[in-house]
């Protein structure tokens, strides 16, 4: 049986692959600093190992795992806006190097799955992006996830560590209730369950690549067992739909409305304007998104609807 150490795998994108793993009969572990979202993997809970620790002092806990996905990190460009700009280099460039540190001494076999951001591309000048394409993070968040890219990259040609790069693009669905300063999506959505008019970014005239939560989790299972070593995989359907265009299905299943607003001027320095990735990759290792957008967004609603009815 394979075994899995999911860091960060109460979270929003790490309990969905916790789920994944299960299904997929392997031994699962959790490591978390915190047992706040534990609801999150509460059905399958007597199913997971758990280790409360922080990746800072991660050692021996590595020890005998096949596969380590490392979910854990900053979500968003706000912690320099917020005088805290060195949670990013903590979370995002400290713990990355102690995780790598253990694999080194203790697990060179296990084969490490990194999640990092289509942010760090920053705006990029060709679509739909490709690996190869130049990276120019506009915040402290992608700079340091492409820091932590580089680290496993380094960590795998000195040591021979071998870590598959995974740069998730717009994520959504249930088990993040999301706020305007990250889950952007999840958070309307979830506004417009309880009934409040949308703030749109500009009425949403522009593109992105969203994905649905599940099809990430399984994409990260399909990299660990037939990625290649220092691969980058970007996660998105490829597909380029414009954003107004998602947002009117949330109002059709919700009866909700939307007003057209300005993005405030650090977003729109910090801020992605249209991306679609590339996604050829991944594909090639036989995976496909399953969830179309129309129904992962149904799926959300229906999660919404259920937590207001607690």
């Amino acid at each position: 049986m394979e075994r899995s150490l999911i860091i960060g795998g109460l979270g929003f994108i790490g309990s969905h692959l916790v789920e994944d793993c299960i299904s997929r009969g392997q031994e699962v572990t959790v490591l978390t600093r915190s047992t706040q979202k534990l609801e999150n993997i509460k059905p399958i809970q007597d199913k997971v190992g758990l280790i409360v620790k922080d990746l800072r002092d991660i050692g021996p806990e590595v020890e005998g795992f096949d596969y380590i996905f490392n979910l854990s990190g900053t979500t968003s460009n706000y912690s320099i806006l917020d005088g805290n700009p060195f949670s990013d280099i903590e979370q995002n460039c400290t713990n990355v190097l102690c995780l790598l540190e253990a694999m080194r001494r203790y697990n060179t076999g296990a084969k490490l799955i990194y999640a990092s951001t289509f942010f760090v591309n920053g705006n990029p000048t060709k679509l739909p992006v490709t690996p190869d394409q130049r990276c120019e993070p506009l915040g402290l968040y992608g700079a340091t996830r492409l820091a932590g890219e580089n680290f496993c990259r380094i960590y795998g040609n000195v040591f021979d560590l071998d870590s598959r790069i995974m740069r998730f693009c717009n994520v959504f669905g249930p088990k993040e209730v999301g706020s305007k300063r990250k889950a952007g999506f999840n958070f309307l959505i979830k506004e417009a369950v309880e009934g409040r008019v949308l703030p749109i970014y500009n009425g949403g005239n522009f593109f992105r690549d969203y994905i649905y939560v599940t099809d990430v989790a399984s994409a990260c299972n399909v990299v660990a067992e037939k990625g290649k070593k220092n691969q980058i995989y970007y996660v998105g359907t490829g597909r380029r739909i414009k954003f107004k265009e998602l947002i009117d299905v949330i109002l059709k299943e919700t009866g909700a409305s939307s007003i057209s607003i300005e993005p405030p001027d650090f977003h729109k320095k910090v801020g992605i304007g249209d991306f679609i990735c590339d996604p050829s990759a991944l594909k090639d290792l036989g995976w496909q998104p399953r969830v179309d957008l129309e129904e992962g967004i149904k799926r959300t609603i229906e999660y919404y609807k259920g937590e207001n009815g607690r």
